[in-house]
């Protein structure tokens, strides 16, 4: 045989020799004594040396397996554990804020002034530096039931029940209660940015709970047909939470008043309509309750009533007519995307 050919072939077999020595040598520093022992035993053959290998490779595959198994449980329970003490952070916190937030409420609440009683100018107090009036007249030059008593600050005029809120910022437009709910708050407006206090505090500071404000299209001093207030509808009760209750009949049956004072005058409003809605897109034609602010005439203010009573799902049988002021309360609602839940109530006193 050629020399050049037996070469290869005797360099293979010794490379494949040595491979099986390996493989052979690291097999049996895998095999603990009791096998190695077994192996070394010339009485037992090789069926029982094969049987004792493959049950130790099986028992080891178990054992990694559990542990690998173990391993995993540890990582899950460590990510479930960071999750829980995150989600729990969170929610200290965000009921941390809500509860500081509910208690500067309450000092707003607190400075509400009691109204002197005055009933002309000889009773307006002579040891205050405060401009003082009195109006006797609504904006129409209707008698009022009881004298307004107004105070005069940087020059606009503010009832004297609000005069240290107002003083405290200008921005405050007037005061929302619902009696028999959580809601009983400040109102604000800021004409230059609509959502300013989308999440800001009373004082313009952060806040995830905000500050009810109205759209910028109502007008509060002349009151337009419509007034327009947005809340948030926060999972601690608070802000606009208590709208949702108006789904159901039996709520709106003892809770049909809202209080809505504004640093003009007294206003106390009737519930017409309660429904769920959303923001539609801008080339959708179909009913928006978002953009009535004036009516036209008669029809476009009757279209906005009627639709607002055909969405509430329980008849309300207080409605309202041409020449009405409205008001409507506007909260997110999570049963559809952009999902909104409105109340609308009419004027029914003013003074």
């Amino acid at each position: 045989m050629d020399n050049n050919i037996k070469e290869p072939e005797t360099r293979l077999k010794k490379e494949a020799d040595s491979a099986s020595k390996k493989i052979i040598t690291d097999l049996e520093n895998d095999l603990d004594a009791d096998i190695k022992n077994t192996m070394a035993d010339d009485t037992i053959s090789a069926s029982e040396v094969n049987a004792k290998i493959a049950k130790k490779y099986t028992e080891d595959a178990k054992k990694k397996k559990k542990k690998d198994k173990n391993k995993v449980y540890n990582i899950l329970i460590a990510i479930f554990a960071g999750i829980f003490l995150f989600s729990a952070g969170y929610l200290g916190l965000y009921f941390y804020r809500n509860y500081k937030s509910e208690k500067q409420y309450d000092k707003l609440r607190d400075m509400v002034v009691e109204e002197p009683d005055i009933i002309d100018e000889n009773d307006i107090p002579t040891d205050t530096d405060e401009e003082i009036v009195i109006e006797k007249t609504d904006e129409n030059n209707n008698p009022l039931d009881k004298p307004k008593v107004f105070v005069y600050i940087d020059g606009h005029k503010v009832q004297f029940k609000y005069k240290d809120i107002y003083r405290a910022n200008h921005d405050f437009i007037g005061w929302l209660k619902i009696d028999g709910t959580t809601i009983d708050y400040p109102v604000m407006l800021t004409p230059d940015n609509e959502e300013y206090y989308l999440r800001k505090d009373f004082y313009g500071e952060y806040s995830l709970a905000g500050t009810l404000f109205c759209d910028t299209d109502s007008n509060v001093v002349k009151p337009s047909d419509n007034i327009l207030i947005y809340g948030h509808h926060m999972k601690t009760s608070t802000m606009f939470h208590d709208l949702m209750n108006y789904e159901e009949e039996d709520f709106y049956q003892k809770h049909k008043y809202i209080v809505f004072n504004t640093v003009y005058g007294d206003n106390k409003y009737e519930i017409i309509a309660a429904f769920k809605t959303n923001i539609k897109e801008k080339d959708d034609t179909s009913f928006k309750y978002y953009t009535f602010f004036n009516a036209a005439d008669e029809e476009e203010f009757n279209y906005y009533v009627e639709n607002c009573k055909n969405l509430t799902s329980y008849d309300i049988p207080t409605t309202a007519q041409y020449g009405d002021k409205l008001l409507t309360l506007s909260t997110c609602s999570y049963h559809t995307n952009n999902g909104r839940f409105v109340v609308v109530a009419k004027r029914i006193e003013h003074n």
